[in-house]
């Protein structure tokens, strides 16, 4: 897990578990706010036996991102 911190936003890497696999996702939260943070799915809905293999490619997704948006978005570096 790798946290993030934006302008307004923290950012998280994480597993979540789906069914009997895990999905890369990035966790979204607005500073000061009570609400849940918002999931995006990274690695195009690919599944992973283990929750570290999830993780490490939520991580790497979350290095390539620069910065997030007013709405929550994630904003992505150019390639």
């Amino acid at each position: 897990m790798a946290v993030r911190h934006f302008e307004n936003h923290e950012a998280i890497s994480s597993a979540l578990p789906v069914e009997d696999a895990f999905e890369a996702v990035i966790a979204v939260k607005l500073r000061g706010s009570s609400n849940p943070p918002h999931f995006h799915h990274v690695a195009y809905g690919q599944r992973y036996d283990l929750a570290s293999e999830a993780d490490t490619a939520a991580e790497a997704a979350l290095n390539k991102v620069t910065e997030v948006d007013a709405d929550g978005e994630l904003v992505w570096e150019k390639s």
